[in-house]
């Protein structure tokens, strides 16, 4: 659905950070939680899998912002419907606000209406999540992987084949 709701193959997201000597994903799954860099590719499409990061760094403390904001979240329920709000997280209102502790919008919130809910397979998402179209909030704010993905603010971290 949110394929066909956007038009791009990206349909979660998380941040990478390093903990430890490990790279970690923050990510908004059930519930919110750090998981492997693996566990993470795991639940996704190989042919839709990116990696991104700044273009310019963000000020150190701006990294204990997001670290304090961030361990915070762990353990928030997944908002399956994608509200916006502070007691329920979907995978890229994460992201995006993760970003924005430390002063970086990664892009422009959306709402509802911007996207193609038209589509029968949006449709029934909706149909499940809101009980029907009218009952959609078509002004609250959201924002979709794609729309992160999209960021001028990002660049692709090439990819580094083994062996």
């Amino acid at each position: 659905a949110i394929i066909a709701a956007t038009g791009s193959p990206y349909t979660h997201c998380g941040v990478v950070f390093r903990q430890e000597d490990r790279l970690m994903v923050l990510e908004a799954v059930q519930p919110v939680k750090v998981s492997t860099v693996a566990d993470f590719y795991s639940r996704g499409r190989p042919e839709a899998f990116a990696v991104k990061r700044l273009k310019s760094p963000v000020a150190p403390a701006g990294y204990q912002k997001v670290r304090e904001w961030a361990t915070k979240q762990v353990g928030l329920n997944y908002d399956a419907r994608f509200l916006w709000g502070d007691d329920r997280m979907y995978c890229s209102e994460l992201v995006w606000k993760v970003f924005k502790q430390a002063g970086v919008e990664l892009c422009a919130l959306k709402k509802f209406k911007d996207y193609q809910l038209d589509r029968p397979e949006v449709r029934r998402i909706i149909n499940e999540r809101f009980g029907g179209m009218d009952n959609v909030p078509m002004n609250e704010k959201v924002v979709a992987p794609s729309d992160l993905a999209d960021s001028k603010l990002l660049v692709d971290v090439p990819k580094v084949k083994k062996g």
